[in-house]
């Protein structure tokens, strides 16, 4: 019986690690470029690459917001700096989002001139989460 059981709570207990990590995917992090929101420097910039994190401890805690930030970027088309402008409300959302900007975004700098560069611009990161929303 006591065998039974033991293997009754680790199923329980995989089934709910193994739900708990597909609800972390399936939780949604958008992209989207202000075009209205162009700075003196932007010189058309697109981003190429937009992977976010958005870290499991504000999924499950319900946590939302877009978090609006300024990105300056090399000619490599790397970020060299984001600044948060406007917070999400959460300090675990901003930190993760100017983070992965810097780490992981890419942006295509072809149609800038040598003299353009560092150009900046305005992104926002909106971070959505449906499954364990407040």
């Amino acid at each position: 019986m006591s065998g039974e059981r033991t293997r009754t709570v680790i199923r329980r207990e995989f089934v709910m690690n193994t739900s708990l990590v597909a609800l972390s995917l399936l939780a949604a992090v958008s992209f989207q470029s202000m075009p209205n929101q162009a700075i003196a420097g932007d010189c058309g910039l697109r981003t190429l690459h937009s992977s976010t994190a958005f870290p499991l401890r504000s999924q499950l805690r319900g946590q939302s917001g877009t978090v609006l930030v300024v990105v300056s970027v090399d000619r490599d088309g790397r970020a060299t700096d984001a600044q948060l402008v406007r917070s999400s409300g959460y300090r675990l959302l901003d930190r993760a989002a100017t983070t992965s900007i810097r780490n992981l975004w890419l942006f295509d700098t072809t149609g800038c001139e040598r003299d353009d560069l560092p150009a900046t611009r305005t992104v926002t990161v909106e971070y959505r989460n449906d499954e364990y929303g407040q």
